[in-house]
């Protein structure tokens, strides 16, 4: 629909994006209060300049999912809140809703080139796990958030220069997953955060009838950013996830 419409003026192409995709959006025919949910979100979004989606994990450092053509973008982010992870990926496979706001853009860019800039910042902030809740935290999280706000512009307040992030940005494609076996009580032998070294172990999976442990090694090297809350587990069910430096995984990245 943009086809012989793209001019060389970046702010004209921006507002045109942004109606062209409200116009698609509009089309979409929903069906169930889930689907009308999401339209609604979207619809919400797709203008923003900036999106920051925020979650949980189970077990976890403050880790960052985001595009990889936003990789420099978010870095100032990345030092605010004090990533220890920051997990890039172009196409994640399970269209995430920061996917479906920034990606767009990274894609008209790549067709179109740089008169599309990459108008929309989508982070997925995954703000530690589930019980690390606190005053201090929501104060320390929300005074990173503010700063950055205000050092992209969006608000009126002194920011100062984000402090260096902690963690270099890896691929998503370089998270491994490590999967129980079988079912049985875990027993963890490494936290979130831990530097994790290749075939280093992870954690012992016990049989709770003979007492037989299976030892769960990692095969990549790098930061261990988020583990189960469970300590009993079904069988293939997703232990902790290691933050690698090589790409080796397709397909449904986000499916751990």
């Amino acid at each position: 629909r943009l086809e012989g419409k793209i001019g060389g003026d970046s702010a004209l192409n921006v507002s045109l994006v942004r109606q062209t995709a409200l116009q698609i959006l509009g089309e979409w025919r929903t069906h169930g209060v889930v689907d009308d949910l999401k339209k609604c979100l979207q619809r919400l979004a797709i203008d923003a300049d900036i999106v920051l989606d925020l979650h949980c994990d189970n077990e976890a450092v403050m880790h960052l999912y985001t595009g990889t053509a936003l990789a420099d973008q978010v870095a100032p982010l990345a030092g605010w809140l004090g990533a220890q992870a920051v997990l890039l990926a172009t196409e994640s496979g399970d269209e995430p809703f920061d996917e479906s706001c920034g990606r767009v853009w990274w894609e008209l860019q790549e067709h179109f080139g740089a008169v599309i800039p990459l108008a929309c910042l989508a982070v997925t902030v995954e703000l530690r796990g589930q019980t690390e809740v606190s005053d201090a935290l929501a104060a320390q999280d929300a005074d990173g958030i503010v700063r950055f706000l205000a050092q992209r512009g969006h608000l009126d307040l002194p920011a100062g220069q984000a402090p260096p992030a902690p963690c270099v940005p890896t691929p998503l494609q370089g998270v491994e997953p490590l999967h129980a076996p079988h079912p049985g009580i875990v027993v963890f032998r490494k936290s979130p955060g831990d530097e994790i070294a290749v075939n280093e172990l992870i954690a012992e999976l016990i049989d709770p009838l003979t007492g037989e442990r299976t030892e769960i090694r990692a095969t990549v090297a790098g930061k261990l950013f988020a583990r189960t809350a469970f300590r009993y587990v079904h069988s293939g069910m997703n232990l902790a996830k290691i933050a690698g430096a090589k790409a080796f995984r397709s397909g449904k990245l986000l499916s751990m």
